[in-house]
């Protein structure tokens, strides 16, 4: 499993004050019990960046993490193509018992999804709360969001050491190149630094 703090605060520092957060404000839902097979989930994200802004994300799928994460990509691929290139691989919910006061009817549920990117490496997103679609839906949520800043802070990188090399600061460009391998681990960049090449041309 990929441990993920080194590489957060990496992003963190590249990026700055356009780091692109997440956080979810609103939760609307709706499942056809009987099919079994069909959910659709529409979200209010509060997006923090240069200002803060809302957008609404609508997705549908098979059961309600499914869809948001279709929403997501629909949403976002675009513009951050590596959200395609990750899979869920494990998804566990917990019930910490023990916080809850009503006969454990309010009690935590805590959410751990399992993503693995193209590459084979695997990451945990975990998050907790009393209602257990709030808890699901933050975890797709955190995934979205690291990946997506994830693929922007290598963007950034790989364009200054572009420059470096240019500018022949041999020092600068040994220090993105180590900045690149650590980010690089995240996800496969082989259609980002493509379009990087093709936006060059």
């Amino acid at each position: 499993m990929h441990r993920r703090t080194a590489t957060t605060q990496l992003i963190r520092d590249v990026l700055k004050e356009t780091y692109l957060g997440l956080q979810l404000d609103r939760i609307e839902l709706a499942e056809d019990v009987a099919a079994g097979t069909s959910s659709e989930v529409r979200v209010t994200l509060r997006e923090t960046r240069d200002e803060t802004r809302a957008q609404v994300i609508a997705g549908k799928g098979v059961g309600i993490v499914d869809a948001l994460y279709h929403g997501m990509v629909e949403h976002y691929a675009p513009e951050y193509p590596s959200l395609r290139t990750i899979a869920f691989t494990g998804f566990e919910v917990t019930g910490r018992m023990g916080t809850g006061a009503n006969n454990g009817l309010d009690a935590e549920a805590a959410v751990t999804l399992t993503v693995q990117n193209s590459d084979g490496r695997g990451f945990e997103f975990t998050d907790a709360d009393r209602s257990l679609v709030a808890a699901a839906l933050s975890v797709v949520t955190e995934a979205a969001e690291y990946f997506i800043n994830s693929e922007r802070a290598f963007v950034t990188v790989y364009q200054a050491m572009c420059d470096a090399r240019a500018r022949g600061r041999a020092d600068l460009v040994q220090t993105y190149t180590t900045q690149l391998a650590e980010l690089v681990n995240t996800t496969s960049y082989s259609e980002v630094i493509q379009r990087i090449k093709d936006e060059a041309l």
